[in-house]
Parts: structure tokens; C-alpha cells; sequence
């Protein structure tokens, strides 16, 4: 029978307190895995997840049989072996097919290094200083890092979790080499191999054709869960949406009586849409979109979705937002942020500054810059009225319409916040 994810933590919990292998029974409430190929891992058990009454769900069956095992499954602590960490590599120095795979062994290296970096960023260092922080030490961490201050930075659940298991509980420091438990390395290996398979079947369209790596068409539906349509079979069963709801309203028979599933994501343009998209603020329907693009547009990062082909249009197809040469609110510091990256820089350094907003009182948003060419000294704060905001937001809605016509872009209005 169908229960709930939050039922079945509780229920795995307590099959599983006595476990040799350390897990995190909450996986089950964020179910990390379930755009990749619709499971979650603990070891190499894998659990699916099932969408019921547009709720997810899991199988009680499931739950019961996994903590069973999971019980069951001895790990000898005396029994150890060398688990061979592979070196680090930059980014540049990374394949990017091969990076985005499962590989515990490099998981467990970015978690050391990355911790490396950031301690020496906390400490305030210019690069320059850095020296020799990627040699190993004597205790097997890289740089100046301490087994204490790598495992207090473990505090989130990335740095936690591999497959539902908390490695760091069982890692060890011989003096020479990291050891684990011979049975939990093989458990992980297993694991790696199983999570290859769950995804290669997941990438599969209907039609045989196999999808990108990282889910490129795999789309959420409210409904049923994730489905995999290549982007041919998509537009077969789908129309192509021409804006014959542009300045209706979502609450009106007329909306109501089409569906949005009858059509293709208006920004992703892969998959079928799954609700009609509409503007909060003036009520009016913007266009049909996927699970995933309506999450986004929604629950997303509001500068993230502004970068998005298309992404400004789309909310510009609201009339209100149209008339009003507008934005929704949550846009706005969006907007404000992408101007400052735009106009300030730190003294003659040519790079783009990163923003963020650290402020809202009485109408002025302060928002720090921080230099992203290693310079220490390189942060510097500005504010930015709501008038100003103002501005900004119509002037970007003006460049994005004349960018759509094909006119050049007006100059941005004068704020003073550039």
C-alpha cells in the first residue's frame, strides 16, 4: 500500500536503528534522486518512489523489505581496506561526462579540497597566499585542514550523505592511507554501478532514443511523476502554444476548459506542459508549461530564471505585466542585481563584480559586491532605492520587447545606482 514520505522515514528509522551501516533515513523525505531515475539509494538498495494523488509516495513493502536488509547487513570494522582516493582535479581539468557520474572515491576528495579552499577564503587570504594548500599532510587532508575542522564543515547533508550512508562515520586515517570497512567500500562500489543502471533506463524515451547524462528529458508531471520524452516524440504528441490565451484571465471558464497538456513548455520547448503558467499579480495567463520550468519560474532563483531564453517574455506575456512595462515583485532585486554586475567594478579591475543583497530598510536596498578577482580588499556596498528599482525594471522589460522586435535597446534610464 501507499504511504507517506514521511511515514516511511519513520518506519525505516525504526527497522533500521540498530544498523552496522550509518544511514540517513531523511533521504527518504528529500528524495534526492528522483529526476535522475525515480529511486532512492541507501547503500546499494534502491526504493521507488511513486506519485499517488499527486502526492509522492512509497510502497510500505519496500520500506519494510530495504530496512530489513539494511538490518540485517554486517560490516566488520576490523576488516578494513585501502579505499585509493584519486587525486584532485581542477575544473578545467575535468570531464564534464565523466565528472557528473557516480564515484564515492572522488566524492569524498571535492569534499576535502573544497574544504581546504574555504578555510582559507574564511580566513580573508588572497590567493597568492594560499601556497602549497593542495599537498597532502601528514593526517591525509590537503593543506592546513584538521580531521576536526573537516568533519565540523560536514554539518550539511551534501557533505553527509553518499547513497543514503554517511561515510565519514566509518573513514579512518592509518597514518598512510584512508581505510573503510571492507564490506561498506563494497556496498559503495555496488552502488556505483547500480545508480549507472537505474539512470541508463531512465534516459530511455518511449521510442528507444537515449537522453542526456543529467536528465535533459526527463520532466516533472504533478500527476503521474517524472517521464522521459525526447524532445521529436514531445512535439509529436503536443501543440505548439501561439498565444491564443494571451490576456485572458486564469480564473475564467475559457482557461478552464483547456488543457494545459494538450501543448508543449513554452520555454523548454521539450516537453509536455503540465499547468497553465499566470502572473499573481494581475491574474492574467502567461502560457503552458512543464513541471519543472513552472517550478522554476515560481520557486527558483529569480536571476537564474531571467537568464533563460526566453524567460523575460514569458513573463511578459501577463497583459498587466505588458501595459505596465513590468516585472512581478520577486524580479525586481533581480533586475537591480544584474545592472550592478553590469556597471560596477572594483577600482580598475575589469571582472564583473559577484552581488547580493544584504538590506531592505525604509525603502533602500543595499546590496554588497564582492570583487571575483581574488582581490581581499575587493568589497564595497551600494544602494538602490525602490525608485530606482523602478526604473531599472521598466527599462529592462523596454529591452527585452525592443529586443524581440529586432529594434536596438534604449539606453538604461539614469538611477544613480550605476
Amino acid at each position: 500500500m501507499p504511504i507517506s514520505r514521511e511515514y516511511a522515514r519513520s518506519l525505516f528509522a525504526d527497522l533500521t536503528h540498530n544498523a552496522q551501516v550509518p544511514l540517513d533515513p531523511d533521504e527518504l523525505i528529500h528524495t534526492p534522486g528522483l529526476r535522475q531515475h525515480g529511486h532512492v539509494f541507501f547503500g546499494d538498495i534502491a526504493v521507488r518512489a511513486y506519485k499517488h494523488k499527486a502526492r509522492w509516495t512509497y510502497d510500505e513493502r519496500d520500506i519494510r523489505a530495504a530496512g530489513r536488509a539494511l538490518a540485517d547487513m554486517e560490516v566488520r570494522l576490523d576488516d578494513v581496506v585501502d579505499v585509493q582516493l584519486p587525486a584532485y582535479r581542477d575544473t578545467p581539468e575535468r570531464d564534464p561526462e565523466k565528472w557528473d557520474r557516480p564515484d564515492w572515491r572522488r566524492r569524498l576528495v571535492s569534499w576535502m579540497f573544497d574544504r581546504a579552499r574555504s578555510q582559507l577564503l574564511d580566513q580573508g587570504r588572497h590567493y597568492d597566499e594560499w601556497g602549497s594548500w593542495r599537498v597532502i599532510g601528514a593526517n591525509g587532508l590537503p593543506g592546513e585542514l584538521t580531521w576536526e575542522e573537516f568533519i565540523a564543515s560536514s554539518n550539511t547533508r551534501y557533505r553527509q550523505n553518499i547513497a543514503g550512508t554517511r561515510p565519514l562515520q566509518l573513514l579512518t586515517w592509518s597514518g598512510e592511507t584512508w581505510l573503510l570497512p571492507r564490506a561498506y567500500s563494497e556496498i559503495l562500489d555496488r552502488w556505483e554501478q547500480r545508480e549507472e543502471e537505474l539512470t541508463a533506463r531512465a534516459r530511455l524515451c518511449s521510442c528507444g532514443t537515449q537522453g542526456p547524462y543529467w536528465g535533459g528529458w526527463r520532466r516533472h508531471n504533478p500527476r503521474t511523476g517524472y517521464v522521459t520524452l525526447c524532445p521529436q516524440c514531445a512535439g509529436e504528441s503536443c501543440q505548439l502554444y501561439t498565444g491564443h490565451l494571451r490576456g485572458v484571465l486564469y480564473e475564467t471558464p475559457r482557461r478552464r476548459n483547456t488543457r494545459a497538456d494538450d501543448y508543449l513548455c513554452r520555454l523548454c520547448k521539450e516537453s509536455p506542459a503540465s499547468a497553465w503558467d499566470h502572473c499573481h499579480e494581475h491574474g492574467y495567463v502567461r502560457g503552458p508549461l512543464c513541471g519543472s520550468c513552472n517550478t522554476r519560474e515560481g520557486m527558483g532563483i529569480a536571476y537564474h530564471f531571467l537568464q533563460l531564453e526566453g524567460g523575460a517574455l514569458h513573463l511578459l506575456e501577463c497583459r498587466g505585466c505588458l501595459e505596465q512595462r513590468t516585472l512581478p515583485p520577486r524580479f525586481h532585486l533581480a533586475v537591480a542585481r544584474a545592472h550592478l554586475e553590469r556597471t560596477e567594478r572594483h577600482g580598475r579591475c575589469s571582472k564583473q563584480p559577484y552581488v547580493r543583497e544584504v538590506e531592505d530598510a525604509l525603502g533602500v536596498h543595499r546590496f554588497r559586491l564582492e570583487c571575483s578577482g581574488w582581490h581581499v580588499t575587493g568589497n564595497w556596498t551600494k544602494d538602490v532605492t525602490a525608485a530606482e528599482v523602478a526604473t531599472l525594471v521598466r527599462a529592462f522589460a523596454d529591452a527585452v520587447l525592443a529586443a524581440q522586435e529586432g529594434r536596438p535597446p534604449a539606453v538604461d534610464g539614469s538611477t544613480g545606482a550605476g
